[in-house]
């Protein structure tokens, strides 16, 4: 009879032990973002802030190649769930970031959208960035002068 009690109350703790337990949902799957906003203009002689030197490779490219001097406006980290839009501070407009999903365990798709200073959208799109690497978002302005925002996440 004391066996079986003690049976029974060990079955219990486990159970209590199981339901005490944090559980990991979906809700918890998140990625850690870098966002650097940054203007792009053509001059005389070609510069970029140092802060960015780690997308030059990707601005001597077409179409950011368009321009040769990029500014850096504003820098923010963010740390985004699953399904959760988060605002992101920009200096010129505005911007949103949702995690759609993680890929591959090293890849995140996001949905940026953007907006210029007068809340009218110039970007949405939903991108597959591989962890470490950068998508950069671009509205064209006049005078060949463009307003950039780039994206990157581990």
């Amino acid at each position: 009879m004391i066996e079986r009690a003690l049976q029974r109350s060990v079955v219990v703790a486990v159970v209590v032990a199981l339901c005490a337990a944090p559980r990991h949902t979906r809700a918890d799957v998140t990625a850690e973002c870098d966002f650097l906003e940054f203007s792009g203009m053509s001059g005389d002689k070609p510069a970029i802030d140092g802060e960015l030197q780690q997308l030059e490779k990707k601005l001597k490219k077409p179409p950011f190649s368009t321009w040769n001097q990029f500014k850096l406006l504003a820098r923010s980290h963010k740390a985004l769930a699953k399904k959760k839009t988060e605002p992101i501070s920009l200096k010129n407009g505005s911007a949103t970031a949702t995690l759609v999903e993680i890929v591959d365990k090293s890849k995140v798709r996001l949905t940026v959208i953007m907006d210029d200073a007068k809340g009218k959208q110039v970007a949405n799109n939903t991108a597959t960035v591989e962890a470490g690497d950068y998508v950069i978002y671009v509205h064209a302005l006049p005078h060949n002068e463009g307003h950039l925002l780039s994206v990157s996440c581990k």
